[in-house]
């Protein structure tokens, strides 16, 4: 009896500390890229694009816009400017920031343009991303599903 509850105990323990580990390095990677965001302006995105051949599984995405202005629904689609960049196209937002820019899976820094409209910037992120040959086909398949 008491075996089988050590057992159970030592399985639910080596979990929690395999999740601890996880949002850890998510954390230490998110601060490596853009390092000053405040978290409070930080938007992670619960989705990951693994197996993608680079060493980071999600975009980020620095802006002067806030998190509210992400809110607006993006063109023809049900989804928020901010669902639609977390969600299909892997990214982190850095909102009120003083730059504007993206960092790709492998590092690279893209400066953007600043732009007054929210929809027209997030569709010119959506433009280099296309652009991009991982990019090209979250682009695409993005495209399929909201024509």
């Amino acid at each position: 009896m008491i075996s089988n509850l050590l057992v159970k105990f030592l399985k639910t323990l080596i979990v929690i500390l395999n999740i601890i580990i996880l949002l850890f390095f998510n954390i230490a990677c998110n601060k490596k890229l853009i390092e000053n965001c405040m978290s409070s302006n930080y938007y992670s995105s619960s989705f990951h694009k693994y197996n993608n051949g680079f060493s980071n599984s999600q975009r980020e995405i620095s802006t002067s816009f806030s998190e509210e202005d992400f809110e607006q629904l993006f063109k023809n689609t049900n989804l928020s400017c901010k669902e639609v960049l977390s969600k299909y196209f892997y990214c982190n937002l850095c909102f009120n920031s003083n730059s504007e820019y993206i960092i790709s899976y492998n590092g690279n820094k893209i400066i953007l343009d600043s732009s007054d409209n929210i929809i027209d910037f997030t569709q010119s992120i959506l433009d280099i991303i296309g652009n991009m040959e991982t990019g090209s086909l979250e682009y695409n398949d993005f495209y399929n599903i909201y024509p």
